[in-house]
């Protein structure tokens, strides 16, 4: 399978333009009509020949500095920047446009948008200066809740230790306590584990969010597509059960790190996991957000400790997009093959927002016969 390799990063606006058409392009168009006229009307006012010069040079002075490491950074942050003003007050130039609920699309018009970024406004310039996109996707969880089923470790069958990489505010660490919401079509459920023993619940992030903090609610709210009623409604349920989840058994904890340096706490961390438990280090849409030395880095690193780990043991599951499916996120899991190397399988792939996965069998009945063998412990 060929991987995605994010691009050379873009500093403050360069390449803006082409950013702008693409993102609308690969992940709006016919999705989000509410985002794809805001993309067009945002092209014009910071781009075109009809730019707008004083948003435009209050941008570029915004971002002068910032480095973004994929073509959709920059989009979707103005889209999420707008979003969360638009959210605060119902007054807003873009309230009608962005609502949670039946946005008015053509009330997204070039006249809100310039309206919306004023000088005066100085809450979207602050987030544009100082906030990143922080997906809280709590669909992506299938990424470990299916395998725990394949590998039958449901029941509280095999403690299971959780380690989210790009965890954000980590509220995929608590999928188990959330409701399914996944299929494989035609209205047939996608089985998934119920009642794991979960041993650890460790997430990593650069940026980490505090679901305690009403202002990281709001942000990773508005970072919500316009309209996306019930992935809000999911958003909601786990940051209400992320506020409880330090009465759990094994509380979730998140730790600021770059990603870089992870590998060098797997040895530690897997030395936590009872003889009989595996280790479940994964990660969902977060290759693109590394830049490239970083992640040469993260990756080899990884690569090796799982190679030297006893089979059965631990795995790494990627849920990330290919060229071959920009839009989507194939989910491969990687196991030690006890020679030194690493064994990979695909188990099937599902779009950014799981909802349908779509099985790869070969994968799928691999890897649940991998774990089918006699463990180590």
């Amino acid at each position: 399978m060929t991987q995605a390799v994010p691009a050379s990063a873009a500093m403050g606006v360069d390449g803006l333009e082409e950013d702008l058409a693409r993102t609308e392009a690969v992940q709006f168009r016919g999705r989000s009509l509410p985002y794809v006229r805001a993309l067009r009307y945002l092209r014009e006012i910071l781009t075109g020949p009809d730019r707008v010069p004083a948003v435009a040079n209050r941008l570029e002075q915004v971002w002068g500095r910032r480095e973004f490491q994929n073509y959709f950074s920059r989009p979707f942050l103005l889209l999420a920047a707008l979003r969360a003003e638009a959210l605060a007050s119902a007054d807003h130039p873009l309230a009608r446009g962005f609502a949670t609920e039946n946005p008015d699309s053509l009330a997204v018009t070039r006249d809100a948008i310039v309206a919306s970024l004023t000088r005066e406004r100085s809450g979207v310039w602050m987030m544009l200066s100082s906030r990143g996109m922080q997906t809280n996707e709590v669909a992506r969880a299938v990424v470990w809740r299916w395998p725990a089923e394949l590998a039958g470790w449901g029941n509280r069958s095999r403690p299971v230790a959780l380690v989210d990489v790009g965890a954000s505010g980590g509220l995929n660490l608590i999928a188990d306590r959330l409701p399914d919401c996944w299929n494989v079509g035609a209205g047939k459920p996608l089985l998934v584990a119920s009642k794991v023993d979960v041993c650890m619940r460790v997430g990593f992030d650069l940026q980490p969010l505090d679901f305690r903090r009403d202002d990281d609610v709001a942000w990773a709210r508005a970072c919500i597509w316009a309209g996306a009623a019930q992935r809000v409604e999911r958003f909601e349920r786990a940051v209400r059960e992320w506020r409880c989840a330090e009465q759990l058994e094994v509380p979730p904890a998140l730790h600021k790190l770059n990603a870089a340096l992870i590998p060098a706490r797997l040895p530690e961390l897997l030395a936590r996991v009872p003889a009989r438990g595996v280790l479940v280090l994964y990660q969902t849409a977060f290759r693109e957000y590394m830049a490239s030395s970083q992640r040469l880095r993260y990756e080899e690193g990884v690569r090796q400790w799982l190679a030297s780990t006893p089979p059965r043991r631990a795995v790494w599951i990627e849920a990330e997009a290919t060229p071959e499916r920009q839009a989507a996120l194939t989910i491969v899991a990687h196991v030690p093959n006890g020679a030194g190397g690493i064994q990979s399988m695909e188990l099937g792939y599902t779009n950014i927002h799981p909802e349908t996965v779509h099985v790869r069998a070969k994968g799928a009945k691999a890897f649940a016969e991998y774990f089918a063998s006699p463990s180590v412990g």
